[in-house]
């Protein structure tokens, strides 16, 4: 199997976010993270290798995340999208990317790792499809 991905966690939330970075690292995930949407807008156009990124939509104005992750998705088509949230109901779907899914806040670090897996492993199936 390649290298884990690369996971850039954008979170106001310091206590969750260091809490959530040493679960993730423990399950073998290489962890970014910052707690303004102007950082998170930067690591992603600076580092190639992100492939994860967790945005909190509680983090600044809810508009403003969505925008940032709309943003990256077209910049990098392959990047993965995870959305948290306090009122996930309260996002609108049209703004959100494509298959991205929203994780209720708080969330326990187990259910964040548990969704990035199915994410990068639906990625490898797909791409051994084509492969084959």
């Amino acid at each position: 199997m390649g290298r884990q991905p690369i996971v850039l966690l954008a979170s106001g939330d310091r206590l969750a976010e260091m809490t959530t970075a040493n679960s993730l690292v423990s399950y073998g995930y290489e962890v970014l993270f910052t707690r303004t949407l102007e950082e998170a807008g930067h690591l992603l156009c600076t580092n190639r290798r992100i492939s994860v990124l967790v945005i909190d939509t509680d983090l600044g104005q809810a508009g403003d995340s969505l925008s940032l992750a709309k943003s990256a998705r077209v910049s990098d088509p392959d990047l993965k999208v995870i959305y948290t949230s306090r009122m996930p109901f309260r996002l609108n779907e049209a703004e959100k990317v494509n298959g991205a899914p929203c994780l209720g806040a708080p969330y326990r670090s187990h259910q964040l790792a548990g969704v990035i897996s199915q994410l990068v492993r639906r990625t490898v199936a797909e791409e051994e499809v084509y492969a084959a």
